[in-house]
């Protein structure tokens, strides 16, 4: 299988066409007019691809930082070797097999059993599933229709038991039961969530901070997200070195430097309003259209989304714990290092947004501005954490691709397959 192929094509096109799907049957399951079943498939897709464009955009905003970041640190430690996109290759078809019966496993599980939730979420069920395989395919016991089968069943079992996991924080912050969350996140933002509740007071939200008049600029989340990644870029610009940093991003001329790092904290709020815009267009759409399935297929069936839907709830929140997970990230990043870790380790820059962003909104809900700090500076730890202990688990399949986007679920499925597999001896 084409490893090109996957990587480029399978992972957009998946989710795009999936929920499509779900939004066209939905709306002619409730009888809607032609004119509403074509519009509402259309902007259902179009958010999609507008959320994933927004991504796209935000990944290669935040990527430098890991650039800068081993400019000035290198771990010491064992070099990851194996290449996880060969393994891919070599895996493409297992993988896509396990993602396919594992959401039929899923759709089985929510008809028969009180956990409701149908995982909706294309692409993090594709790299769930490659997860899986790997996990349990690393000590090269477990292959064929076994590895199929077993991945399958642990597929379905996990898509339906992380959104359930997540679904009362997200129901307290929403108000309503329309969705979860099917994501990565899962486990930093339960764990962040119950922080939250345990330390702080939810009245007291990020969103009603009080800002003078001088600073009321600070209250657009496109403007207060830009300042932050500005001063992210200029912070670990100058801890890299000014002349370095040219060098390597604008061609030698410090001046071009500074006025690009203007843009990419910019670009980054403009990239955060664009994925909001693709988030309410998605919402808006998919969940009645999902509604009209769920009376049909599995009545009561509560949707599981990507992490972006509950961004718009707490803006604030997002914007502070970001910065906080990747400070405490870096710092547990170095103490592993100081303490000798066998493995080279990496910073998780998209996971400190994607996964512990999404905690910081939970825990603001149940615990506010002390909640939604904790939250992201455990956060921030737990990334490295759940990162080290995870790639002894995939040393031989997906150890580099746990440094690259781990320290969430990913890390979480590796240990506990990984650890269940070798349990039992394979």
């Amino acid at each position: 299988m084409d490893v090109g192929l996957i990587f480029s094509i399978v992972p957009r096109l998946l989710p795009t066409f999936m929920l499509g799907l779900v939004a066209l049957i939905g709306l002619l399951l409730q009888r809607k007019t032609l004119s509403e079943v074509i519009a509402g498939t259309i902007k259902t897709m179009a958010g999609v691809i507008i959320l994933f464009s927004a991504v796209d955009l935000l990944v290669g905003v935040i990527s430098p930082i890991s650039t800068m970041f081993g400019k000035v640190y290198a771990f010491q430690g064992e070099p990851i070797s194996v290449d996880w996109t060969a393994f891919l290759s070599e895996y493409g078809i297992p993988v896509v097999l396990v993602m396919v019966f594992g959401f039929f496993v899923n759709i089985v599980l929510a008809r028969l059993t009180k956990l409701k939730y149908v995982f909706l979420t294309g692409h993090i069920m594709f790299w769930n599933a490659f997860m899986v395989v790997a996990a349990l395919a690393d000590a090269g016991k477990i292959k064929g229709v076994a590895l199929i089968v077993l991945g399958s069943l642990i597929q379905g079992i996990l898509s339906t038991i992380l959104p359930a996991l997540i679904a009362p924080f997200v129901f307290k912050l929403t108000g309503t039961k329309d969705f979860t969350i099917g994501h990565t996140t899962t486990i930093l933002a339960v764990i962040g969530a119950w922080l939250g509740k345990l330390v702080g007071d939810p009245s007291k939200s990020t969103e009603d901070l009080k800002i003078s008049d001088n600073w009321s600029f600070l209250k657009s989340m496109t403007i207060s997200t830009s300042l932050i990644m500005f001063l992210l870029y200029l912070v670990m610009g100058f801890i890299a070195g000014p002349a370095w940093a040219a060098e390597t991003f604008s061609g030698g001329s410090q001046p071009i430097w500074y006025l690009w790092i203007i843009y990419q904290g910019i670009l980054f709020g403009a990239s955060l309003t664009i994925l909001l815009t693709g988030v309410r267009l998605m919402l808006a759409e998919i969940v009645p259209a999902f509604h009209g399935i769920a009376k049909k297929v599995v009545p009561d069936a509560i949707p599981a989304l990507d992490c972006p839907m509950v961004f718009p709830y707490a803006q604030n929140a997002l914007a502070i714990g970001f910065p906080i997970a990747m400070i405490t990230s870096l710092i547990t990043l170095v103490i592993f290092g100081a303490i000798g870790y066998r493995y080279v380790l990496l910073p998780l820059v998209v996971a400190a947004f994607f996964d512990v962003g999404p905690a910081a909104v939970l825990a603001n809900a149940t615990g506010g501005r002390r909640g939604a700090i904790v939250a992201s500076a455990v956060g921030g730890v737990m990334l490295i954490v759940l990162q080290a202990l995870s790639l002894p688990f995939v040393a031989n399949t997906a150890a580099g691709f746990i440094n690259a986007f781990g320290g969430n679920d990913f890390s979480v499925i590796a240990i506990v397959v990984g650890g269940i597999a070798r349990l039992l001896g394979f």
